[in-house]
C-alpha cells in the first residue's frame, strides 16, 4: 500500500510522467486495425446489403469499412455509407464487437435505421439492395448473418409499437 500511496503522490506531483507512462505503454499494447458495420434497416424493417468489388467468395455483404486514425466508429460508420452508396444513416447502439476472420482487426457493427436514398455507389460497390430478414441470400458471411440476427433482435425490443 505504501509503494502505491507514494506512486500516486509522485504522479499526481510530476502530471508529465502520466504521458511518458502512456507513451511507454503504446510502445507494448497490442495493435489493432479497426473496422465498422451498418445493419442498417429501412421503415419496411428491410437491411441493406451491398455488393462488394473486393470481396470474392462473398460478394454480397453489409456495409461498413475501416476506421480512420482518431477517428469515432460511428462516424467512420456515417462516412462510409456516405461515401460508399450516398445514404445517411442514424447509428444506434453496438449489436457485435468482435475479432474478425482477419488476424489483429477488430470489428464493430451498429444497428442503424436509414434517414435518406441510396445515392451513387463508389468504386468499391456494384449494387445495392434491400432484403426483408426471411430472404437473405445464401452467400452472406456467418458473420454477417450474425449481426443481422442481433440487429433483428435489439431492434425488436427498442422499437415502439406503430
Amino acid at each position: 500500500m505504501a509503494l502505491k500511496r507514494f506512486t500516486a503522490r509522485l504522479m499526481r506531483r510530476f502530471p508529465v510522467l502520466y504521458s511518458l507512462l502512456c507513451r511507454l505503454i503504446g510502445l507494448i499494447a497490442a495493435r489493432f486495425t479497426v473496422g465498422v458495420t451498418g445493419v442498417v434497416f429501412n421503415k419496411q424493417g428491410e437491411v441493406l446489403l451491398l455488393e462488394h468489388v473486393f470481396r470474392g467468395r462473398h460478394p454480397w455483404g453489409l456495409p461498413g469499412g475501416w476506421v480512420e486514425r482518431r477517428e469515432r466508429p460511428q462516424d467512420a460508420l456515417r462516412r462510409e455509407l456516405l461515401e460508399e452508396v450516398g445514404l445517411a444513416v442514424r447509428v444506434g447502439p453496438p449489436v457485435l464487437v468482435d475479432l474478425n476472420d482477419i488476424p489483429g482487426h477488430l470489428e464493430t457493427a451498429f444497428l442503424c435505421e436509414v434517414e435518406g436514398e441510396v445515392g451513387g455507389f463508389s468504386n468499391e460497390i456494384l449494387s445495392a439492395r434491400w432484403v426483408s430478414l426471411d430472404a437473405l441470400p445464401e452467400g452472406l458471411k456467418p458473420m454477417d448473418r450474425e449481426m443481422i440476427r442481433r440487429a433483428a433482435t435489439l431492434r425488436r425490443h427498442t422499437t415502439p409499437e406503430k
